[in-house]
């Protein structure tokens, strides 16, 4: 039996917390014949998941980037020591620089992506801890035994860029146990054609192009509203992109609903008609699967990572283009047969997903042959 340290401490919302949480729901801790320890975000909800096996090491300031960058530099090569741990498996932005054999999960797109213009929508502070995270990445790298990517483009990527010594490729599973029932709730989002652009207000999301956006579907007197979950208080930039709204006058066709329960997205979908998300940066984006899930025509950035995701179900624009979005939206709005012909193409790509049962067992597979090869060499 070996003691696998999870290093979660990041895994406090978005995807990283869709990752751990549906890993550690789905793990069978005694059939793995392994010992688990988990470090996770105080006060997160992960307390469900302590179990004979699994414990749970709940560490607070997880939300302060500076205390991350630490964390996984410093007091985590400490702590594996001290817990006399086995293998270490990271789920961090950034590898820790351990000898213990590391099995690193890739979740941090600005690595693979170190070019794109995501990285400027965000102010200097923001692009400045994200250099020194791309370094810090760089340079601990070599400490990594198996580095696994969600695809095999990210993997080959991946390998151009830095010095990597074993990599898999493990493709992502979304949870849809939780998409299909939920609790009923009348959003009030009134007539006309509604994009629903799920997401919390992030640079990277390009949230900023919805402005001139609704400012061409004003002009050429579009019925068609865009639904969004930002609020003021999810970021400065996201406070200041509302104001330009109001001041505007365009509160009609950029509706903010702000952050939305999970309980009730499902109820989100059902009142949508289609998903709207020019983001420009993801490693994996369960909100296009879970737009196939509700039968939701996708209109989103023609790059790498949404193809690599979609394939030939979506509509796809430049995402840095307002008029090309807005071409897309005319051209879905005026062949319902293709619209309906690209939805049933996503119910094909969605049963083609695997389940989390089946990626514990791919991750698992992975650990035992690390921890093998580590004895013989040891």
């Amino acid at each position: 039996m070996a003691r696998i340290f999870i290093n979660g401490i990041s895994a406090k919302s978005g995807g990283g917390r869709s990752i751990l949480r549906n890993f550690l729901g789905a793990l069978d801790v005694p059939a793995s014949g392994h010992e688990f320890l988990v470090v996770v975000p105080q006060d997160s909800g992960y307390e469900a998941f302590a179990r004979p096996g699994l414990e749970l090491i709940p560490i607070a300031r997880a939300e302060r980037k500076p205390f991350l960058l630490r964390f996984s530099q410093f007091d985590l090569p400490r702590m594996l020591r001290q817990r006399h741990c086995d293998l270490l498996f990271n789920l961090s932005d950034v590898p820790s620089p351990t000898e213990l054999p590391q099995v690193f999960l890739f979740d941090w797109a600005y690595a693979a992506f170190p070019d794109s213009p995501a990285w400027k929508m965000d102010g200097l502070k923001g692009q400045l801890v994200r250099r020194v995270k791309l370094q810090l990445f760089a340079r601990n790298a070599p400490y990594i035994d198996v580095l696994v990517a969600q695809s095999e483009a990210l993997r080959a990527r991946l390998v151009d860029l830095y010095r990597l010594g074993e990599t898999a490729v493990v493709p992502n599973a979304v949870s849809l146990e939780n998409l299909a029932a939920g609790e009923g709730f009348d959003f009030a989002l009134g007539d006309g054609f509604k994009l629903l652009c799920l997401s919390l207000y992030y640079g990277h999301k390009n949230l900023e192009v919805l402005l001139p956006v609704a400012r061409l579907i004003r002009e050429r007197q579009l019925e068609v509203k865009i639904v969004t979950t930002i609020a003021p208080e999810q970021h400065p930039w996201a406070a200041k992109l509302l104001k330009a709204v109001r001041d505007e006058g365009l509160d009609e066709v950029l509706i903010a609903l702000g952050a939305v329960p999970m309980a009730q997205v499902p109820s989100l979908y059902a009142q949508c008609d289609a998903l709207l998300l020019p983001t420009l940066l993801e490693s994996f984006s369960g909100t296009y699967v879970e737009a196939m899930f509700h039968s939701c025509p996708i209109l989103t950035s023609d790059l790498a990572f949404a193809r690599g995701v979609c394939q030939d179900s979506a509509y796809y624009f430049d995402p840095l283009n307002p008029q090309d979005i807005v071409a897309r939206i005319e051209e879905l709005l005026a062949d319902p047969e293709e619209s309906a012909r690209r939805v049933e193409r996503g119910r094909e790509v969605l049963a083609q997903l695997p389940g989390w049962p089946q990626v514990v067992a791919a991750f698992l597979a992975i650990f035992d042959q690390v921890l093998a090869e580590h004895s013989r060499s040891s």
